[in-house]
């Protein structure tokens, strides 16, 4: 299923907010113009192991087996990429979502606005889509709404 990712009531949206745990698979600028992040759904390892000091930890791991959804940002205007650890949230922002999230208002939309050329007179209305996963946050300022696929996985 491909479909334009506008909200969080879009289906694939609401099953990936639904889930549990989530890794980047893939972050890729394919040119100046498109964006592609895929996320996947992690699974325990097989075998436990000491994890900064905690015996019997499982690590979560991205296997064959993994949900896979790809997302495609066709003309975004700015994007980043924060390490899980040091990304924060402000109740001073509004979104909805959680694993994918929609702006009306942030942080991320303020300094795309003073830093950049780009306005609701040109190229046009901007909205900021988040992807969080365990391991990254990925902010993206965009004019167009996102592409997002659920990508079949390997052994299926």
């Amino acid at each position: 299923m491909s479909d334009l990712w506008e909200n969080t009531e879009h289906p694939i949206v609401t099953w990936v907010n639904s889930g549990e745990n989530w890794l980047s698979k893939q972050i890729e600028p394919i040119n100046q113009r498109l964006l592609v992040v895929e996320i996947a759904a992690a699974i325990l390892g097989p075998h436990p192991g000491e994890i900064a000091g905690i015996a019997g930890a499982y690590p979560l791991e991205i296997k064959p087996e993994s949900d896979v959804v790809k997302v495609r940002f066709f003309d975004f205007v700015s994007y980043s990429v924060t390490e899980e650890m040091f990304a924060q949230q402000s109740d001073q922002e509004t979104s909805s979502g959680s694993w994918l999230r929609v702006f009306s208002n942030s942080f991320f939309l303020d300094f795309v606005a003073q830093s950049t050329w780009a306005t609701s007179d040109f190229p046009g209305k901007l909205t900021h889509y988040q992807i969080n996963t365990l391991d990254h946050t990925i902010n993206v300022v965009t004019l167009n709404p996102p592409e997002i696929l659920k990508v079949a996985s390997d052994t299926r």
